[in-house]
């Protein structure tokens, strides 16, 4: 991992949004698309892709999978989890909020003033489970975390830098064995995760909660200002015909662009 694949994490998500906006995808593609943007080394290395060399060494070349797969989308980007774990580990709770704000828009309230932060104790065989699991003990934790960590803990499949695994690295000592990745978690609604194969299938099967997260930030960033009460009623009527009418993300962003709240910042 050197400065061409981290330059590779920045460009992919760029192009793959430059692709959906300008061939007009339908908004399920942020989530579950048949494509993406990489190199050969980090689609051999950290996608499992079977690349073929086409000029240059780090060109970024589009390549085609099936849907439904680990890679893939926004949920699937190396950059992204990369941008989400420290360089060393992951860290389920980061994640998670990451995902409630940008793809959920549904961010959770800043923790209380009396709640430690985490402290890993690594002298123990504990997983990011385990230690969590404090955490749910406290009421003023649990409501917030019942909403963290199913989407959290569904990416942890994903290492610091967005390659699949399945245990986490071994402990220090002679005897320590790397201990089960843990993915599984149920959402509010009761809906059942395995992996984050089951949490993209979630997702598309009700584009319209991301559908309404990805305009509000479009148009918070358009207008330099929070969206208000009346805004967002606007945002929830505007993706609601777009759904309506089975149309594409540059339906949906001209829309915007033609919405009362952005003519009238």
């Amino acid at each position: 991992y050197g400065d061409a694949e981290r330059d590779a994490f920045v460009d992919e998500p760029n192009m793959f949004f430059r692709e959906i906006l300008d061939t007009n995808r339908p908004m399920e593609d942020f989530i579950d698309p048949d494509f993406t943007y990489t190199t050969v080394s980090v689609g051999k290395n950290v996608y499992e892709l079977s690349m073929k060399k086409a000029g240059k060494k780090d060109a970024m070349q589009r390549v085609s999978f099936e849907r439904g797969g680990r890679f893939g989308g926004v949920l699937g980007m190396a950059g992204v989890m990369t941008a989400t774990a420290n360089g060393v580990d992951t860290q389920p709770v980061i994640r998670g909020v990451w995902v409630l704000e940008n793809i959920l828009g549904n961010p959770p309230p800043p923790p209380p003033d009396a709640v430690p932060a985490l402290t890993p104790d690594t002298s123990k065989a504990e997983t990011p489970r385990e230690m969590l699991a404090a955490h749910m003990q406290e009421e003023s934790c649990a409501a917030c975390h019942k909403k963290i960590d199913p989407v959290g803990f569904v990416l942890e499949s994903f290492d610091p830098i967005g390659r699949w695994r399945t245990e986490y690295p071994a402990l220090s000592g002679k005897d320590a064995k790397p201990l089960a990745v843990e993915t599984a978690g149920v959402m509010p609604d009761g809906t059942k995760l395995n992996d984050v194969r089951d949490f993209k299938a979630y997702l598309v099967r009700d584009i319209t909660p991301f559908s309404e997260c990805l305009s509000e930030k479009l148009l918070t960033y358009a207008t330099g200002r929070e969206m208000s009460y009346s805004d967002r009623k606007l945002i929830g009527r505007v993706v609601e015909r777009n759904r309506r009418h089975e149309e594409g993300f540059r339906d949906l962003f001209l829309d915007l662009i033609d919405s009362e709240s952005f003519r009238t910042k």
